[in-house]
């Protein structure tokens, strides 16, 4: 990811700031795949990416 399409990406969340690494975000890429980033001097560095499986929930009263 590089820095203009973390920039126009409006779903970003900010998660915190390392030391190390800079700020730290979270970043939806599609519709069930993630990744957090971090934002230091202009440059993303993309720490982990995952996908997540959508859960059946069953409730019963």
């Amino acid at each position: 990811m590089n820095y203009q399409a973390f920039k126009n990406n409006s779903s970003k969340e900010y998660l915190g700031f390392c030391e190390q690494k800079g700020f730290i975000y979270s970043v939806p890429l599609d519709q069930r795949t993630f990744a957090v980033v971090a934002l230091l001097n202009g440059t993303v560095t993309t720490l982990i990416q995952f996908t997540v499986r959508p859960c059946k929930v069953r409730m019963e009263v």
